[in-house]
């Protein structure tokens, strides 16, 4: 089992929840809109099998390409910089409500860890 500080420490960690989020909105915004892959990909100027990537998990894309996503969901991303009590203080239960049987077992397991530590701590 992982410490919160641990989980800090590991960037797969934070880049796992990201990317979670990042495919929880653009899942969101596509199914309230009624867009397929290849919509979003022409909106994007990309191709389909980039949005497949993104929607499967397998991205680590420019921070340019993250606020043109937003941006085409008319949402602006918010980037902070916080210690890690802020960051655990601040840290919402909702994002858990985006699970994915698409994750990897990397991704699973980090959150079976997630919520154990999150679960030690309260």
């Amino acid at each position: 089992m992982f410490t919160k500080e641990e989980l800090l420490e590991d960037p797969e960690y934070l880049l796992a929840r990201y990317q979670n989020e990042i495919y929880y909105q653009l899942d969101t915004f596509m199914s309230k809109n009624n867009f397929t892959q290849s919509e979003i990909a022409s909106k994007l100027g990309v191709s389909s099998s980039y949005v497949s990537q993104v929607l499967n998990g397998n991205f680590n894309f420019t921070l340019k390409k993250l606020i043109e996503i937003g941006l085409m969901m008319d949402k602006v991303p918010s980037i902070e910089f916080l210690d890690p009590i802020e960051f655990w203080t601040n840290q919402s239960k909702s994002w858990i409500n985006s699970f994915s049987p698409k994750w990897t077992s990397y991704q699973q397991l980090l959150l079976v860890q997630i919520l154990k530590a999150i679960n030690q701590c309260q």
